[in-house]
């Protein structure tokens, strides 16, 4: 797998944890950064849905190349 394709995972897979994080994780958050008590966790719940929208869109980008890229070898096979 190529570094781009990785980070696309990465980036959902952490889109994905802040998500969860803001829905299952309050207490947890909370108590890792006691300053932060009191404050809406709101930025970490948009932040996710950021993260995952990046590397799916990244995701989908590349695998198009990719496709294209096979598709072109296999027609050049065929004739």
């Amino acid at each position: 797998m190529s570094k781009i394709v990785v980070l696309t995972y990465v980036l959902r897979v952490l889109g994905t944890i802040f998500v969860l994080l803001y829905f299952f994780g309050s207490g947890l958050f909370y108590n890792l950064f006691p300053g932060l008590e009191g404050l809406s966790l709101n930025p970490l719940f948009y932040l996710g849905i950021a993260f995952y929208i990046l590397g799916a869109s990244l995701y989908y980008l590349v695998n198009k190349k990719e496709r294209q890229i096979k598709k072109n070898e296999d027609e050049d096979d065929s004739n």
